[in-house]
């Protein structure tokens, strides 16, 4: 049975070479059952928490004073013998609660969201909270959205419904796969659909240093046109 970790990650920012964690949570899955409850930290950044993280998460500096640092915070979520033993950690956007993780980037990491995009790509969002009742869950109760605990249970269960379609192995060959998009996420043509916009925007996309999802979809729709 594969032992999994579906972690979230609270913030003081985006970047992770200037922000830091200050809230951490975990569940563990085996297969495709959840193993208890989230379990959840606060964690010390060592600096203040910008007001505009303050508004996502409702987290302040008070609350973080009696705090332990990022390393002693996973010890008490991903307790030390869990962590030996599990080799796949999940998060929803994996890239970037892994960066600001560097105690787990060794595991191997699972991506709900780029699994959704390569699984349901006819799901009407990929945010993880869209997917959890587009897959019919129902509310978690008490809601806490932008709190790691909560972000952490909807994305266990958006895992566990992929896992009825896929295995692991092959969930993380996709998280690092690049995807065909549906709809064109920048610029003059944003929300439209890459099959509509016109062939010169396309020639345009084709020269630029995209990231690897839109270096596809344009190639992909180029070739299409083409024939």
């Amino acid at each position: 049975m594969t032992m999994i970790w579906v972690v979230d990650t609270e913030t003081t920012g985006l970047d992770p070479k200037e922000d830091r964690v200050i809230e951490i949570a975990a569940v563990l899955l085996e297969s495709k059952w959840m193993m208890g409850a989230p379990t959840s930290s606060f964690v010390n950044p060592r600096r203040p928490i910008p007001p505009e993280a303050s508004a996502v998460h409702h987290i302040l500096d008070a609350d973080l004073a009696d705090a332990p640092d990022l390393g002693e915070a996973i010890d008490r979520v991903l307790t030390p013998s869990w962590r030996e033993s599990t080799n796949v950690i999940a998060a929803h956007n994996a890239r970037f609660d892994r960066s600001f993780l560097p105690p787990l980037q060794e595991k191997r990491w699972l991506d709900t969201y780029r699994c959704a995009m390569h699984v349901w790509p006819d799901a009407p969002s990929f945010k993880n909270a869209a997917l959890f009742y587009w897959r019919g869950f129902q509310r978690i109760e008490p809601v806490e959205a932008h709190r790691a605990a909560y972000d952490a249970l909807m994305t266990a269960h958006v895992l566990m419904a992929l896992l009825e379609e896929r295995e692991v192995d092959e969930l993380l060959e996709l998280s690092t796969k690049a995807v065909v998009l549906k709809k064109v996420g920048f610029g003059k043509h944003f929300g439209q659909l890459w099959t509509d916009v016109p062939m010169d925007y396309l020639d345009w996309a084709s020269r630029q240093d995209f990231d690897p999802d839109v270096k596809l979809t344009v190639k992909s729709e180029i070739l299409r046109r083409k024939g």
